[in-house]
């Protein structure tokens, strides 16, 4: 029996170069998720921090705080957008994967399906030369 080829072989690389993309894709996202979940602690800090401030000038610690709110605002809205990031990177690596799963089983019942015609083709050819033998002796021993 010739030995197994599966024929969807360089879809199946394809597919798993794609999903390991999408890996790679969803631990970028995941580190600049992280990284601004940083950025946005660091922000509210520092916003609590001025606007709790005892300055002499009124004016001067308004704007200060003014503009710590701005950045925490925008810390929160770079978070929310890593965060969806994230997920977007999710639903395409969870997508690469299913493909390479069905065409991971697609090859392992092809594998079966030939290991089992390889051991018919096996049992035939043994069936074969105990036949063969069978009628040798036979007629070696005058039974015909």
């Amino acid at each position: 029996m010739k030995k197994y080829s599966f024929p969807l072989a360089a879809a199946l690389r394809a597919r798993q170069l794609q999903q390991d993309v999408a890996r790679s894709e969803l631990q970028k996202a995941n580190l600049a998720a992280d990284a601004a979940q940083l950025v946005a602690k660091a922000s509210l800090e520092h916003y609590e921090q001025v606007r709790g401030g005892n300055d002499a000038d009124f004016l001067a610690g308004r704007q200060q705080a003014g503009l710590a709110a701005g950045s925490l605002t925008d810390a929160r809205l770079a978070l929310a957008a890593a965060r969806a990031a994230v997920d977007e990177a999710m639903a395409r690596y969870l997508e690469a994967a299913k493909a390479v799963s069905v065409l991971e089983h697609l090859d392992e019942r092809r594998r079966q399906e030939h290991r089992l015609d390889a051991q018919r083709e096996e049992a035939t050819v043994v069936d074969e030369l105990v036949v063969a033998r069978h009628a040798l002796r036979r007629k070696a021993s005058g039974g015909y």
